[in-house]
């Protein structure tokens, strides 16, 4: 994935990176869940015994607010790269108002204590004030094979 820029990457290139970042996450996604009963983040991922929580999220904008966004996700993205529990956080820019973001963190308490930050915040705030046509969220383990 890139990292959030204005510059536009030609809208195959960003594709085909979504598409090889992908598939390992859609086949990780498909493994066996434990029998037990397991605490799971958003996206039905179970958070015991991980290593780690990767989070993509696939966010269309509205039109005439994507500036606003690119703001938004601009500090949430900085502020996010500054915890001490963020392995990454990137945006992908695949057209004039789809963007999908690529977050990884070392277990999923860092994700908690991601969410309480001020700069989600701002992601949140504009979600609920309608700058979102759709928006998933999908978060999986990064397994021991992961992030590096």
């Amino acid at each position: 994935f890139c990292t959030f820029s204005t510059h536009r990457i030609p809208m195959i290139s960003q594709l085909a990176l979504l598409l090889i970042g992908g598939a390992s996450a859609l086949q990780l996604h498909n493994v066996r869940r434990p029998a037990q009963s397991v605490h799971r983040l958003r996206g039905g991922a179970p958070v015991a015994a991980q290593p780690g929580v990767a989070i993509v999220v696939d966010a269309e904008i509205v039109p005439d607010r994507v500036d606003e966004f690119i703001k938004v996700i601009e500090a949430d993205a900085k502020g996010s790269r500054g915890e001490p529990g963020c392995l990454r956080f990137d945006v992908l820019r695949a057209s004039d108002t789809r963007f999908f973001f690529y977050e990884a963190y070392v277990d999923a308490a860092a994700v908690d204590t991601h969410k309480a930050q001020p700069h989600f915040k701002l992601w949140s705030d504009f979600k609920a004030s309608g700058g979102c046509t759709s928006v998933s969220v999908k978060a999986v383990p990064l397994g021991e094979w992961g992030f590096q």
